[in-house]
């Protein structure tokens, strides 16, 4: 849409980066005709946060995401900030292959501690039923990025 007119007004929803996308020069001066909702990274390490008080004996946790595009690699990171400070370990796991995360959400799951944090990117999404049903089956805590992914009895 850009490409089609430079001032034509376009809005964007829920870009994870929108300087690493191109979109806009910087947050800070955006310029040109794009504006929108920008997803913020630091919210990720609540998401720890939140872990640790529903499960205090969570020790380790494994991260579902897509490191393939910018909102996987920005909440990655808040969530190991967050984690350093509550000594808890954490393990990045890839999402792009249902069958490929299932096994690695399995031997994880394996030693005590686990937990586990469902990032907010498309590929959790498409995968959240399927995600849902294997942290009941291993018994793993979970933290979703959107409650609707925790509700309508599938979890």
């Amino acid at each position: 849409m850009q490409h089609a007119s430079r001032t034509l007004p376009v809005v964007f929803a829920g870009v994870s980066d929108p300087v690493g996308a191109g979109l806009v020069d910087s947050l800070a001066r955006p310029g040109g005709n794009a504006t929108g909702f920008i997803f913020e990274y630091s919210l990720s390490g609540k998401w720890v946060e939140l872990l640790k008080q529903i499960a205090p004996d969570v020790k380790r946790v494994a991260v579902l995401r897509d490191p393939a595009i910018p909102a996987g690699i920005g909440q990655f990171s808040a969530i190991q900030g967050a984690a350093q400070s509550l000594g808890v370990e954490v393990s990045a796991i890839g999402i792009r292959d249902s069958s490929e995360m299932e096994r690695a959400v399995t031997a994880f799951a394996r030693l005590a501690g686990g937990g586990l944090i469902a990032t907010g990117t498309a590929s959790a999404f498409v995968y959240s039923d399927r995600i849902i049903a294997l942290a009941v089956r291993l018994k793993l805590p979970a933290i979703y990025t959107y409650r609707y992914e925790a509700t309508n009895g599938r979890a």
